[in-house]
């Protein structure tokens, strides 16, 4: 559940979110107490509470129970580019890359479906369709969209009309890219999917959990 702030829980979450980035709340630190924090903000308690957990839904906190809320690590982003045309790999690495962003390439199905159940800081991902036939590009990308909604995923297709049967379920991609693919898409593509970063970096999310 992401909370619909009012001015001073805003307030208190963009204070907090800035002394984590900038480095003033290292990884690994404890926050101060919500009753602390709320007594240095002057807000209510229940305040401090919604903003923590916003932080820790997107990534940037961990609350453990009977231990208080620590600073988590960051981590560089991993996008998975499911492509099993080598120069199509290569271009999109290489994109993904000089954005800031870590690729890991799989040239099947299966091997993609392994990285995603391996590495948890995948958050995006870039797929192609006929992999190496269409069935099996489908049911790939229907899988990651029952297993992980939240995980955004681009098509890379020449044949849009391979992805009708999932148009209007919430196993449709995202985003499609149509092949041939031009640069500028490709940066859209991962300014829309990884906005929420800060500065090339990007705090561990849980995606990977299935439901």
């Amino acid at each position: 559940m992401i909370y619909d702030f009012g001015p001073r829980a805003q307030w208190v979450y963009t204070v907090l979110r800035e002394r984590i980035t900038s480095g003033e709340f290292t990884p690994g630190m404890r926050l101060p107490s919500h009753t602390d924090l709320a007594a240095e903000f002057g807000v209510a308690p229940l305040t401090v509470r919604q903003v923590l957990s916003r932080l820790e839904e997107e990534g940037i906190v961990s609350r453990q129970q009977g231990r208080g809320t620590f600073v988590r690590e960051k981590t560089i982003p991993a996008v998975l580019i499911a492509e099993d045309d080598a120069e199509m790999s290569a271009l999109l690495s290489a994109h993904v890359q000089r954005a800031g962003y870590r690729p890991l390439t799989a040239s099947n199905a299966v091997d993609a479906m392994q990285l995603l159940q391996t590495d948890e800081n995948i958050s995006l991902i870039f797929s192609d369709v006929r992999m190496p036939d269409r069935d099996a590009g489908v049911e790939f990308i229907r899988t990651v969209r029952r297993r992980w909604p939240q995980l955004p995923l681009a098509a890379i297709t020449g044949f849009p009309e391979d992805l009708s049967e999932l148009h209007g379920t919430p196993e449709s991609p995202v985003l499609i890219l149509p092949k041939p693919v031009w640069a500028h898409q490709i940066q859209e593509a991962l300014r829309l999917a990884l906005r929420t970063t800060y500065n090339n970096l990007n705090y561990e999310r849980p995606f990977n959990q299935s439901p």
